[in-house]
């Protein structure tokens, strides 16, 4: 037994042990031990701590060469510490479009990763997808689209082989990963990100919520004392829920941390009797039993912690205990652990076996600097990304009573246990401990050599009013005599009772990542049907107008989708539309007529908010069919000759070309540059100039260059001038380029024009190519007209191709090369005439043929779908297949009817029914009918023709009473000509008398 133990940490865990003599007074003991034994009690009895936080949470990726090694033990968040990281690999056009950083987790083996963060938010990694092999498994929250844009694989420290992902892909000649950096013993994360504008501002952060190395329980090994497989010997058998008990992550500190053999942290000369087993797993299941929590039964002590080696080993193992209000006790040599509530006493004394002859001290309460009330306390949320959160504070009411109505609070961290629900019950445990003040000091008889630091015994009191009160002992020291100077200090269990219903409060958890605003939604949205009309105003093609709200900001297009209703098909898709007004657009895209579709819109913004897409809305587009051949031609017609119309108004557009580019824009603060160069010669009243002017200009969002260059030639009236221009104009949303060749000539009232263009131009409406020839002479007042043009132009966001020509004769001859006289292709007068034609599929809405000469004629197969002919007449025709519908000539219908008479005459038997009938032809009737009469009557059933009022048909019968008569019958009957085509009814007609009718009838009839 040791001259003087206490229950702090000593020798081997860096505080310094302390011997003092046999005649040891109570005064000394008392100094010596300081105050209580709970570190948590401690803290809040100091009013506050400024001490730097020991093994916290480890937020922010470490980097270089001197970050010290760590390893974590139970659950625990980690950014780790960067070991490698590189840029690699195209997409698309654009170089090092990946970046991939190698971050180590741990220094040890560990279980697993639970969760990841990626930015501050959670994020969701799928597991399942395993189609991108090497590099991983995508994250979820990271895809845009059917892309995915992170990556993310995990190497738990026991692999043998370097990652072949690093090897052969990300390795670089400037930044190489050798196949020999296998990272044994080293846990670790490859990450890999995509640049994507729209989801990374900067290169990302992670943290990466880790399950710590196995580790040893004692518990659980069967060979030492508990109940299991785990061996000490044996490090395939570790891991277990003893992996987040402290008392267990603390024995394994003791025993020291080693990987294959080599030590990496901790004790290195403790064996296992200095832990004794048996005490060792009565405080492992303490912290394992059940307690009531926010989601029912958990552990009574959890806690994380991720160890960095050049970290004292006192203060690691104090930092755990005080996740578990423990302690560790040193007793000769011999380490024993103590946590939570108090066990139950182990000696029991009186007044009486105190010995009055040695000095006695005993202090009833604190002093009022010493005294704490209420408490607050920080600890790591794991959902709020692990980040520190304050726990909801506790006060006490009846202490502050106590104390004079004052609150005496301090604060706590508590930085090794992550369940809101944990850090309560220390709260309320250790401020109610803390509120015990009574202590003794004094001497016993050697019946009490048998104690040590941490035990419970119990005190009986006269004097002080006790009654087997417990108190822990603090401090012993053993005198030459073998009597005993104890240090106890009150405790009592009832500190550590949990109402989980009453004493737990919920926390409010903030959100985690950045606030960002709600997606916008789209507005007043509409759709209705619409039509493209022609420049006369006539509808030309069946549309669909779109509209939303005009009161929107920061909003530069809208983007409008339309679908076919009945596939979901889409069939217009752009985000060209200006947002601006009228606030409603009829889109020019090829829409069927008398058709449902439809259509969505959502707002692009200007900057990167989200906006979201409208509902589908339904909307059927007019009736609008072009089936006339003339009438579509007519809106060609129209359609080329408002081009020409532009052409032409070109010739006379005086404007430079590069300012016909700049159309609404402006340019602010620009730089501009010019140079010019011009020749001249006159003599009299001829004369003949060159001119060239450059210019070049541009501000922050526009910029400029043009060349025109000008001759001309005068003798009198007379004037001749050719004008080329060069232009070249951009913008941060638009670009254009055009050239241009413009002759003119004049001779009195005689005058000629010509203009070559060639323009392109690309914005966000789509991009435009035109190349046209424009001419123009004149005679006094009158004028003839001439061009052509071939254009690229842009329609709902499709690309379409042109090519015009405004002549009064067009023609097409083919050289004759080998002395063949070939007849040109000529179109006058709106008449094309050519010599032959050659047609494999012809179309013809209207023909006249003066005289046709067919020899011979064997049709094996005809296919018509819809056909009109008017009149025709066929000499002989030998039609071996016709392929025609059912029911394409004619149509039929059948109809049964069941009853019996009604009294009274005639009624109805059953629903009447129509037929339609194209044409006024006859209509060819089977009937098949039964009637039945039981009663000394006549009676009958009728077919009738209720358009007409004609009577078809007729059964009857007669019954003598007494018995039933039944006729039956089928009558085959032609109806004559109903008269015009249109629909008719029918119906049959019943007698009274008449039962148990039963009437079949079948119509067929002529529709062509």
């Amino acid at each position: 037994m040791a001259v003087f133990t206490t229950a702090f940490v000593a020798g081997a865990l860096g505080v310094a042990s302390t011997s003092l003599a046999a005649t040891v007074s109570a005064f000394a003991l008392n100094a010596a031990v300081g105050i209580g034994i709970s570190m948590l009690a401690q803290q809040l009895q100091k009013s506050g701590s400024t001490g730097q936080q020991t093994n916290g949470v480890n937020g922010t990726l470490q980097a270089g060469g001197d970050v010290a090694r760590s390893f974590i033990m139970g659950r625990r968040t980690t950014a780790g510490s960067l070991v490698y990281a590189n840029t690699w690999g195209e997409s698309g056009k654009t170089p090092n479009a990946y970046f991939t950083q190698v971050v180590a987790l741990s220094d040890m083996p560990i279980a697993t990763i639970s969760a990841f963060w990626v930015n501050g938010d959670p994020v969701t990694v799928d597991t399942s997808d395993t189609r991108y092999g090497d590099w991983g498994y995508p994250v979820v929250e990271y895809a845009n689209g059917s892309a995915n844009n992170m990556w993310i694989k995990f190497y738990d420290g026991n692999q043998t082989v370097a990652d072949p992902f690093l090897v052969n892909t990300v390795s670089s000649a400037d930044r190489p990963y050798e196949n020999t950096r296998v990272g044994t013993g080293v846990a670790y994360a490859i990450v890999t990100s995509q640049a994507n504008d729209e989801l990374f501002t900067g290169f990302p952060t992670f943290r990466f919520e880790v399950q710590g190395s196995p580790l040893y329980d004692v518990s659980k090994d069967s060979t030492a004392g508990g109940s299991g497989a785990q061996r000490w010997a044996d490090r395939s058998t570790w891991g277990g829920d003893g992996d987040d008990l402290p008392v267990v992550q603390i024995y394994n500190l003791l025993r020291g941390i080693t990987y294959r053999g080599d030590w990496l942290y901790g004790l290195q000369t403790i064996t296992a009797p200095r832990l004794p087993a048996a005490d060792w797993i009565v405080q492992t299941n303490k912290c394992r039993a059940a307690i009531d929590g926010p989601s029912g039964p958990e552990a009574t002590y959890l806690t994380g912690i991720e160890v960095s080696v050049d970290t004292e080993i006192s203060e690691t193992v104090q930092s755990i205990l005080t996740g578990s209000q423990g302690k560790l006790i040193e007793t000769g040599g011999f380490y024993k652990v103590r946590v939570g509530e108090p066990g139950t006493s182990v000696y029991a004394f009186s007044d009486g076996d105190i010995l009055s002859t040695e000095e006695q001290s005993f202090t009833p309460f604190f002093g009022l600097a010493d005294t704490v009330n209420g408490v607050s306390a920080t600890y790591p949320e794991p959902a709020e990304a692990w980040n520190t959160k304050t726990a909801p504070p506790l006060y006490n009411a009846t202490f502050e009573a106590q104390d004079g109505n004052r609150r005496l609070m301090t604060s706590v961290d508590l930085n090794m246990v992550y369940r809101s629900s944990q850090v309560q019950r220390i709260m309320l445990s250790a401020l109610n401990e803390a509120r015990r003040a009574r202590r003794h000091t004094f001497v016993l008889p050697p019946q009490a050599w048998v104690l040590e630091p941490g035990d419970i015994v119990s005190f009986t009191s006269n004097r002080n009013g006790y009654v087997a009160k417990l108190f822990r002992v603090d401090g012993i020291a053993d005198h030459a005599n073998l009597d005993v100077t104890l240090d106890l200090t009150e405790v009592d269990p009832s500190d550590y009772d949990w109402d989980q219903e009453h004493d737990y409060k919920t926390p409010v958890f903030a959100p985690l990542g950045p606030v960002m605003p709600p997606a916008q939604p789209m507005y007043g949205w509409q759709v209705e049907p619409a039509t493209i009309n022609d420049s006369s105003g006539v509808p030309w093609r069946p549309s669909i107008k779109v509209s939303c709200a005009p009161d929107q900001t920061d909003v530069s297009n809208v983007w409008v989708q339309v679908r076919l209703a009945s596939t979901g098909d889409i069939v217009f898709d752009s985000d060209s539309t200006r947002y601006e007004t009228p606030y409603s657009w009829v889109l020019n895209a090829n829409f069927k007529g008398s058709t449902d579709y439809e259509a969505r819109g959502k707002f692009i913004p200007s900057g990167t908010r989200v906006t979201n897409w409208s509902d589908w809305l339904p909307v059927t587009t007019p009736n609008v069919v072009v089936t006339d051949l003339i009438v579509d031609l007519q809106h060609v017609k129209n359609d080329i000759l408002e081009r020409f119309k532009g052409l032409q108004q070109e010739l006379l557009d005086v404007r430079p070309l590069v300012e016909q580019l700049l159309i609404n824009t402006q340019f602010s603060d620009a730089v501009l540059n010019e140079a010019q160069r011009s020749l001249v010669a006159s003599v009299g009243q001829s004369n003949a100039t060159f001119t060239e002017n450059i210019q070049v200009v541009a501000d922050a969002a526009n910029a400029a260059a043009s060349q025109v260059v000008t001759l001309t030639a005068t003798v009198a009236d007379n004037k001749a001038q050719a004008d080329t221009q060069i232009a070249v104009a951009t913008g941060v949303a638009n670009a254009a380029a055009a050239q241009a060749t413009t002759l003119s000539v004049a001779v009195g009232d005689l005058s000629a024009q010509g203009l070559v263009k060639f323009t392109v131009a690309a914005d966000q409406t789509g991009v435009n190519a035109r190349f046209s020839i424009a001419l123009r002479t004149s005679v006094g007042a009158s004028y003839v007209e001439s061009g052509m043009f071939l254009e690229i132009y842009t329609v709902g966001g499709v690309q379409k191709s042109r090519f015009s020509v405004m002549a009064d004769q067009f023609s097409v001859l083919n050289p004759d090369s080998i002395g063949t006289s070939y007849l040109p292709l000529v179109f006058q007068g709106g008449v094309l005439k050519l010599q032959n034609v050659k047609v494999e599929w012809a179309d013809i809405v209207n023909a006249s043929i003066q005289w046709a000469q067919i020899q011979n004629v064997s049709i094996s197969s005809a296919q018509i779908q819809d056909a009109a002919i008017t009149n025709a007449k066929i000499g002989n025709a030998q039609i071996l297949t016709s392929n025609l519908d059912f029911n394409q000539i004619t149509d039929t219908t059948t109809q049964n009817r069941t009853g019996s008479g009604v009294a009274g005459g005639e009624s109805d038997l059953g629903a009447r029914w129509t037929i339609s009938n194209p044409n006024p032809n006859p209509v060819l009737t089977s009937i098949q009918w039964t009637i039945t009469v039981t009663q000394n009557t006549s009676t009958y059933v009728k077919l009738m023709d209720f358009t007409t009022g004609s009577e078809l048909a007729r059964i009857s019968v007669s019954g003598p009473g007494g018995t039933s008569v039944t006729n039956s019958g089928q009558v085959m009957l032609i109806e004559p000509r109903p008269g015009s085509s249109g629909t008719y009814q029918y119906g049959f007609v019943v007698f009274s008398g008449a039962v148990n009718v039963n009437a079949t009838v079948t119509q067929l009839w002529w529709k062509r």
